[in-house]
């Protein structure tokens, strides 16, 4: 997982809430570079499979049981190694 937070507050800053949240995956402070390459909207979740494919794509929170469906997809196919079924 990989956040990117885009409400302007300083990489020190979210490296405080992140310590106080006790989140664990990599996050970056942007100021507009990486929103912009990705063309995304406040809240996107992006799923990508271990080829480096955006496989899913929500503008909003999908809920735990779309993103929950949409890894174990993922997941199994990249366990599997075996053909990709896109959605």
């Amino acid at each position: 997982m990989i956040g990117v937070n885009v409400a302007g507050h300083e990489p020190k800053t979210l490296k405080k809430v992140m310590d106080k949240e006790k989140l664990t995956w990599r996050t970056f402070a942007d100021k507009g570079a990486i929103s912009a390459q990705w063309n995304a909207a406040t809240p996107t979740f992006y799923v990508i499979d271990h080829k480096g494919v955006i496989r899913y794509k929500w503008i909003g929170n999908p809920g735990a049981k779309a993103m929950d469906a949409a890894l174990e997809k993922v997941i199994d196919e990249a366990e599997r190694g075996g053909a990709v079924a896109y959605s």
